[in-house]
């Protein structure tokens, strides 16, 4: 059984209360460690400070951040939550499915984080790129609308009641391969700028569309570190040798 404590990350939260709310339903299931990215809100907030009660502790420590790939350092598996369907050739699992690999410990002993956006539009497909998958909450098809609290609480209870199940003594541990994130983005950097100076972003306007496409294929491929220093050992052999023809 794994009582890994994954990092709670709010992206562009517009109210102080749907925060403070969030640091109430991880302080009722055991969960501790909360970032915010872009809140939309002036932090510290008295607001959030208020509503959080008990839970005034996460609310202090909380982290802040001006981008989710910021946030994401350190990290080598995340989750997005996000109630649309994107074609972004993207994983996509339930929440039953995301407290699984938790407490199975799929990720091996890797730092988590589980990612919510903002209430009015939630998370932009930017930000879903630089996640390893996706994740929706099964709700009624007569109103899929969840509220940003609701939804956190919602993940925090699934995982805490899953951690605390006797049935988890019948679990059986997965394996996959994790990777640090900023190892994953450095490499989308160095593949970036690589493109960019052969003109591979034409035209230029569908670069943003294309660098997301670009992002996924290498999520899906679950790449270990020492795969992701060979890939740039590529990208610079391959600029090395174009500059030697060049000269």
């Amino acid at each position: 059984m794994s009582n890994l404590k994954p990092i709670i990350i709010l992206v562009d939260t517009q109210l102080a209360e749907n925060i403070g709310l969030a640091a109430r339903a991880m302080y009722n299931f055991g969960l501790e460690n909360l970032s915010l990215v872009r809140p939309k809100i002036g932090w510290p907030s008295e607001k959030a400070e208020a509503v959080s009660v008990d839970a005034l502790p996460i609310i202090k420590n909380a982290k802040c951040y001006d981008t989710l790939k910021e946030a994401l350092v350190g990290v080598q598996y995340s989750y997005a939550f996000t109630a649309r369907s994107r074609e972004m050739d993207k994983k996509e699992i339930t929440n039953e499915e995301v407290v699984k690999k938790i407490v199975l410990n799929e990720n091996q002993n890797s730092n988590i984080a589980v990612v919510f956006g903002g209430e009015q539009s939630g998370l932009t497909n930017d930000d879903i790129s630089l996640v390893s998958e996706c994740v929706s909450i099964q709700t009624d098809n007569l109103f899929s609308s969840l509220n940003l609290s609701h939804a956190v609480t919602v993940f925090c209870h699934s995982l805490f009641a899953l951690q605390n199940s006797e049935k988890n003594n019948e679990i059986r541990k997965g394996e996959t391969r994790v990777v640090d994130h900023s190892k994953l983005h450095h490499f989308f950097d160095h593949l970036e700028h690589e493109l960019d100076v052969r003109g591979f972003f034409e035209p230029i306007e569908k670069k943003p569309s294309m660098l997301i496409k670009l992002r996924n294929i290498f999520h899906r491929a679950e790449l270990s570190e020492r795969e992701i220093a060979s890939l740039r050992g590529v990208l610079t052999s391959l600029t090395k040798y174009r500059e030697k023809q060049e000269k």
